[in-house]
């Protein structure tokens, strides 16, 4: 039973990672499409891990967590 519920788990968890990246790549009508650095920032935001972002975004997760890094760099240096 347990069995069942973790597969079940992880085909909803696919799902929803390709509701986001979908809704990502989605350009808005009026405004310019989100940089891939934004769309780092707010799924880190959301509070996903690099591994999930990566998996998301389809970068490698040296890559995101390199952007996280300057991200954090930026935020710092703005104080």
């Amino acid at each position: 039973m347990k069995n069942i519920e973790e597969n079940l788990l992880e085909d909803i968890k696919k799902r929803l990672e390709v509701m986001i990246s979908l809704l990502l790549q989605s350009k808005p009508r009026d405004s310019e499409e989100i940089s891939l650095r934004n769309q780092i920032r707010l799924l880190h935001g959301f509070g996903l891990k690099p591994k999930e972002i990566s998996e998301i975004l389809q970068r490698s997760k040296t890559y995101i967590n390199k952007e996280i890094f300057e991200l954090r760099k930026l935020k710092n240096f703005k104080k």
